[in-house]
Parts: structure tokens; C-alpha cells; sequence
């Protein structure tokens, strides 16, 4: 993350009286002025409808649009900052964001609840409800892709918080991550629509930690003879990671894997001799831990997962929710995924599942996420690809919260030829249990 893009109402400030009032309050006003009653509608939401207003009666917007703005003015003198709001945007200022501000609210209401709450000179940009062309204001993404603009960084690599699927919306359609401020009522729009955040939360105080926890996630890659596949999988993983923090483990591949993997500008660490799946995840696990990781994510290097999913798969670990979440293939779409691998994964799944006393639907998923704690607590002894089942079994063992969160195995040609076979499964199986029973 480079920037973090703030809503105001709900986000960061609320006050006693609510949206709803405000409607009501300007109604009242505009049939005061004559507008018949089939004129007024609803009001929802109420800019378009002053819009659409001025259209139908030919009154000037900008006499109806004055008076929204009183009343937003008039809404922000009782207004309050959340609990944790300044601490939030103190720690992203010393941590080098930038930050901006995004609302469908006034720029005099915009401003003066920045000012009066001593907030304003957090932000680097301020995008209101005037400085865009009505059209363009959210949910419409336009109005996020200029304040970007003005903030000179790329979408993926920007954090959108709202409390409102308005907020959700752009950043889902740009591409950005999102935090969905759940815990914050004063503020909140009279309606609902339905997105789908990458984060979710209930407070700015959890937001912080959430953050502290993502700006500390590395991502091991273990690798080999993936030179068909590697690069472009470091490349889609570079949109939404830090190159410093993305780990490929060169498994003593015998082609260009680990040159093309260094050509990228990531940390590659090498293995003289091929040690397997297992040796190569707790390499990249160890030196994670010895970095100071926070989240530890591993990816496979043959193309068959979707960086999106790997998002999704850190969130109940960032959120805090869980020390442990694996993407499951058999959750989510299952359309590619070849009947055979379907009932190989079910009867690893049954073995791992009678060692670890729990049953989860795809123990052998190469996408997963750890915290430190989580992870700290995890021997691998397994060198192979036993050990998949080895990390439920031993997360289970450690007391670790698990969770699966589903996820689309991408199937192509070459990742079915690299991935396992029915005698691989066996041998799995055999490994496993011969490792356990000693």
C-alpha cells in the first residue's frame, strides 16, 4: 500500500442527527417553495434528486443544491470524530501515505468537519461532491480514479475505506483493496447496497491493526522448474505486494526458474538440491518468521490460483479473525477442476482430517495464510507434498483458529501435469501416515 483513501460520513466523523433527518428537513424546505409532492419523490439519494429536480421544474440547481449544503453545514457543528480517527491517520502519516479523502458530501461540509476536528492536514487530496461532474460521483469509479490521479498511485496499490457499498463499489471496479467500516452507525446512509469489500472490520482501532498486520505480510512462493509460469505469477503478485516481501523458494530447479525469479527483483532463495514441497515452504516460513512477519502467505508457482483469492484468503487472518485460513478449491468454483484430483483431495482430506480431529474440505490447497503466532507453532517434518495435510494436522494440534475461505483453481494443461496424480495421492497418504504413527 502506498495511499489510503478515507469516506468522511460513517468513516470518520458521525453526528447525533442522522441522514434521514436531513431528508425529511429538505423536503419540508422544497415544498415550501411550491414543488408539488410527485416532484419531491423520495429523495434517495438526495443530490441526484435535486438534480433531477431542477430538470422536471426548471428551479436553478444551484438555488435547491444551496440548500443541502445548509443543512450538511448546519449537521457537521455537532459532529464528532470516531474513536481512534486521529491516532489512525497520525500512524499513516508517519508511515509515508498518502492520504485522501473521498465524499459525497460538500466541500464546505467536507472542510469544515476537517477543520473543526483538526483533521485537515492529514489529508493530501480531497475529492467533494463539487469537484467532479455529477455522473462521475461515487459509486461511479471516476471520481476515485481522479483522486488517484491527483494522488499519483496506482489503484492496487491503495487502501479504500468506507462504511457503505457507495464507497466499495469504485474500488472493486478499479481494482483497489477495500475495508468495510462495519461497527459505525451515526453516519451511515438511510440505504443499502450490496459489494463485496476485501476487508471488513468494525472500528478505526481494529482498521489500524489491520493495517499494522498487512504492512508486515510475506508471500512464499516455493518453485520448481516453473520457468514456463513463475514470472508472470511474481508479476500479478507484484500488483498487490511489496517486491522485498514476495519469497520464491527455488526448489534446486534444474531450469531458468530461479534466474527468472531474480530478474523480477524478489528475494530468491535457493535450495542446491531438490528437497520437495514441504522443504521448500518451511524455508520460506523460516526466514518469513526471522524477518518479522506478521502474515505469511504461500502461492503456488504454477499459475493455478488468482492473486484476488489470495486477498481473500488473508482476510479473516488480517481482520484477526483466524490464525489460519486455507483457500478452498472444493468451496468455491469446481468447473476445472479435473474428477480425478476431486476424489484424490476427499480421501487426503479423510487421512488428514483423522489426525488432526478436524475436517477440512481441501487439505492439499496450496493457498494459505498464517499469522506469526499461528505459524511459530507449526513443525514441518514432511519434505513432500504430505505436507499440506502436515499443516492442518499441526495448526489443529496448536490450538490455531482455522477457516476456510473458497477460492477458483485455475486449470490449465501444465498445472495439471505438475500438480498431483492419483499414485502422488497415494504416496501422500502412505508418507503421512508412516510420519504420524512413528
Amino acid at each position: 500500500m502506498k495511499a489510503v483513501v478515507f469516506d468522511l460520513d460513517g468513516t470518520l466523523i458521525g453526528a447525533p442527527k442522522p441522514f434521514a433527518q436531513i431528508k425529511d428537513e429538505l423536503a419540508e424546505k422544497l415544498r415550501k417553495m411550491g414543488i408539488p409532492e410527485d416532484k419531491i419523490g423520495n429523495l434517495t439519494p438526495m443530490y441526484e434528486s435535486l438534480l433531477r429536480i431542477s430538470r422536471e421544474t426548471g428551479i436553478p440547481f444551484g438555488e435547491l443544491h444551496s440548500i443541502q449544503v445548509a443543512l450538511e453545514v448546519e449537521r457537521i457543528e455537532e459532529s464528532y470524530p470516531f474513536e481512534g480517527a486521529r491516532e489512525l491517520l497520525e500512524f499513516l502519516k508517519e508511515g509515508g501515505f498518502k492520504i485522501g479523502l473521498m465524499t459525497r458530501s460538500s466541500r464546505e461540509a467536507a472542510v469544515k468537519a476537517l477543520r473543526m476536528h483538526d483533521l485537515l492536514h492529514y489529508f493530501d487530496a480531497v475529492s467533494a461532491r463539487e469537484d467532479v461532474p455529477p455522473g462521475e460521483l461515487k459509486p461511479h469509479p471516476a471520481q476515485l480514479r481522479r483522486l488517484l490521479e491527483t494522488l499519483g498511485v496506482e489503484p492496487p496499490k491503495t487502501l479504500v475505506v468506507g462504511d457503505h457499498g457507495y464507497d466499495i463499489l469504485p474500488a472493486m471496479e478499479l481494482g483497489a483493496p477495500s475495508v468495510l467500516i462495519t461497527g459505525h452507525s451515526e453516519g451511515r446512509m438511510t440505504f443499502d447496497i450490496p459489494s463485496e469489500p476485501t476487508f471488513k472490520v468494525a472500528n478505526l482501532t481494529a482498521l489500524r491493526e489491520m493495517v499494522e498486520r498487512l504492512l508486515s505480510t510475506y508471500v512464499i512462493v516455493p518453485a520448481y522448474n516453473e520457468e514456463m509460469t513463475v514470472g508472470d505469477v511474481i508479476e500479478r503478485l507484484l500488483r498487490y505486494f511489496r517486491r522485498e516481501e514476495l519469497v520464491v523458494v527455488d526448489d534446486g530447479s534444474r531450469d531458468r526458474t530461479g534466474e527468472i525469479a531474480r530478474s523480477k527483483g524478489v528475494r530468491v532463495l535457493t535450495h542446491l538440491v531438490n528437497r520437495g514441497l514441504g522443504g521448500a515452504l518451511g524455508t520460506g516460513i523460516a526466514y518469513a518468521l526471522r524477518r518479522d512477519a506478521r502474515l505469511i502467505v504461500t502461492f503456488d508457482a504454477d499459475g493455478q490460483h488468482l492473486v484476488a483469492d489470495a486477498l481473500r484468503v488473508m482476510a479473516p487472518v488480517a481482520e484477526g479473525r483466524a490464525d489460519f485460513s486455507v483457500g478452498s478449491r472444493l468451496k468455491g468454483d469446481t468447473s476445472q477442476m479435473p474428477l480425478v484430483k476431486r476424489f484424490g483431495n476427499f480421501v487426503l482430506d479423510g487421512i488428514t482430517a483423522l489426525f488432526a480431529g478436524r475436517f477440512v474440505s481441501d487439505s492439499q490447497s496450496g493457498l494459505r495464510c498464517f499469522n506469526r503466532e499461528c505459524a511459530s507453532r507449526i513443525r514441518i517434518t514432511c519434505d513432500r507434498y504430505a505436507v499440506s495435510s502436515e499443516f492442518i494436522i499441526e495448526a489443529s494440534k496448536a490450538g490455531c483458529r482455522i477457516v476456510e475461505v473458497p477460492i477458483k483453481a485455475v486449470y490449465t494443461d501444465y498445472s495439471i501435469k505438475k500438480g498431483t496424480n492419483v499414485f502422488e495421492g497415494v504416496k501422500i497418504a502412505l508418507n503421512l501416515l508412516f510420519d504420524k504413527l512413528r
